[in-house]
């Protein structure tokens, strides 16, 4: 029994000191908060995040041009809202669809969307590099598709496409709501 405890009493020893060894006297602190994956709901983080700041106050006339408008079917000014403390702009085209983009600067909408998780069809997607999710309410009609892309820390880009008829290839409101994200986010410049 004696001859047990000496050998406990000697690996704890070793394991002190070997803990000792291993460890710096005095670890620098961390240069800022670590980031907890545990609040993230299973959201992916951004790898490297962009700047909404300048374009979140006005959606209208900042996220696209008269050009990229026309490209995705819209010929009319948007109408720009504050929906829930963000500001969204919506376009109508002449057949119906509809599109509205809004950028929210201080709220990681990404990981809410994540913790949420409202809708049955739910996809995680990569945009221009950029972690997304798609959410329908159903997998055929109606063909209405929310995207939600993370930009970085709190920042975030959500495109609703309400589309005409039945989803199918080349008519899928997903398609459209990424296609429209990604013109947006290669405008936007690095955060600093």
């Amino acid at each position: 029994m004696r001859r047990g405890a000496s050998r406990l009493l000697g690996l704890a020893t070793l394991v002190t000191i070997l803990g000792a060894c291993g460890a710096p006297e005095s670890a620098p602190a961390p240069a800022g908060p670590v980031p907890s994956t545990s609040n993230r709901f299973g959201a992916p983080t951004v790898e490297r995040p962009v700047e909404v700041s300048a374009v979140a106050g006005s959606p209208c006339t900042s996220l696209l041009t008269p050009s990229e408008l026309e490209e995705l079917g819209f010929g009319s000014p948007g109408r720009q809202r504050t929906s829930i403390d963000v500001q969204e702009c919506a376009w109508t085209a002449s057949d119906q669809q509809g599109l509205a983009l809004a950028v929210d600067a201080d709220r990681d909408l990404l990981a809410d969307t994540y913790r949420t998780h409202f809708e049955p069809v739910f996809v995680p997607r990569s945009i221009e590099g950029f972690p997304a999710v798609a959410q329908k309410s159903r997998p055929g009609p109606p063909n209405i598709c929310v995207v939600t892309t993370g930009l970085g820390p709190k920042q975030a880009l959500e495109a609703t496409w309400i589309g005409r008829g039945d989803p199918a290839p080349g008519n899928d409101a997903c398609e459209f709501a990424e296609q429209a994200t990604a013109l947006v986010i290669r405008k936007l410049p690095p955060q600093r």
